[in-house]
């Protein structure tokens, strides 16, 4: 039997690559990570060497990742959450598993999944305890957050669906939802009919902020249609304050279908029907692919599908 004589990475060569990659240059990641810098740019090196191809060229501004590097630090960073959950696998608060999540699925999931985690835990034969961070922010934010593995999933979406993540990361439908448009329950204006959209342009919205996922969602359908500009006075970057304002004034706003019934039901404001209905979007849980191989971000996976559908369940 013949063994390779091939030498491979260590972890130490992992972190090197990493914190060269966060802090642009050999000097400053060695300060930071407590060693000298002739020592981080011999396992910088070895790395290379090792990997056969160069992760950063050296310049006067610092150490910029070449193309193949952009690819090895990704995984690099994977690696090392990995290792640092493997520490903790043993650890009686169990290993974190770091979520993104957008302010609608905090509303229909993240309940779902709280109970289900805790629950999965207390269970005397469950084999993992996570522990559960979580991070809400916008979609574009939660990318972000991925693609500088500060986070190991993130429930978004994305205005052009999974193809406009691509395919570096894992994209799986959780559920679609479509925004309603809506307005104040003591509001006389809007009656049982069917308004046209156009009719409503003439209206004072409160608007998403330009560059969340809601507010291009609502542009591109608007342009696609060819309606006149909507008369937006307010823009905010919550759904929450579009609820806030909407329920006291005369003003009309979009929010996801399943906030707008709830709050139908505890009639604080009502749902405008109009034509044509606005486009529905997905809600996807994106991850790095090597978490499909991970024993610890695996089941937590599976517990977020599983979550989902309990969120659509109610939503039905």
């Amino acid at each position: 039997m013949t063994f390779s004589r091939r030498k491979q990475l260590q972890r130490r060569h992992i972190e090197a690559i990493t914190s060269i990659a966060d802090h642009g240059s050999v000097h400053r990641a060695a300060s930071r990570l407590g060693t000298s810098q002739p020592a981080l740019s011999r396992l910088l090196t070895e790395a290379e060497s090792m990997l056969g191809t160069r992760i950063f060229e050296r310049s006067v501004r610092g150490s910029i990742p070449t193309v193949r590097g952009k690819a090895i630090i990704n995984q690099a960073r994977f690696l090392l959450s990995s290792l640092g959950r493997l520490d903790n696998i043993v650890d009686t608060l169990g290993s974190t598993i770091r979520l993104g999540c957008i302010p609608r699925a905090m509303h229909s999931v993240m309940p779902h999944l709280l109970n289900r985690v805790y629950a999965d835990q207390s269970a005397s034969d469950s084999p993992i305890a996570w522990k559960l961070m979580v991070v809400e922010d916008s979609s574009t934010q939660l990318l972000a957050a991925l693609e500088s593995e500060k986070l190991d999933f993130a429930i978004m979406r994305h205005v052009a669906g999974a193809a406009g993540i691509g395919t570096d990361y894992v994209t799986e439908r959780l559920y679609e939802e479509r925004p309603l448009i809506i307005c104040s329950a003591t509001n006389s204006t809007f009656t049982d009919n069917t308004y046209t959209l156009e009719q409503l342009t003439k209206r004072e919205w409160v608007l998403p902020s330009p560059g969340t996922t809601s507010r291009a969602v609502l542009d591109r359908f608007w342009h696609e249609n060819a309606l006149p500009p909507i008369k937006s006075v307010i823009e905010t970057r919550t759904f929450e304050s579009n609820l806030a304002l909407v329920a006291k004034t005369s003003f009309i706003s979009i929010v996801p279908e399943s906030i707008a019934r709830h709050y139908e039901s505890l009639n604080l404001v009502k749902i405008i029907d109009v034509y044509p209905t606005l486009p529905a979007s997905t809600v996807m849980l994106v991850f790095n692919q090597a978490i499909m191989d991970d024993a610890v971000c695996e089941p937590f996976r599976t517990l977020v599908h599983a979550a989902a559908q309990d969120a659509l369940t109610q939503m039905e």
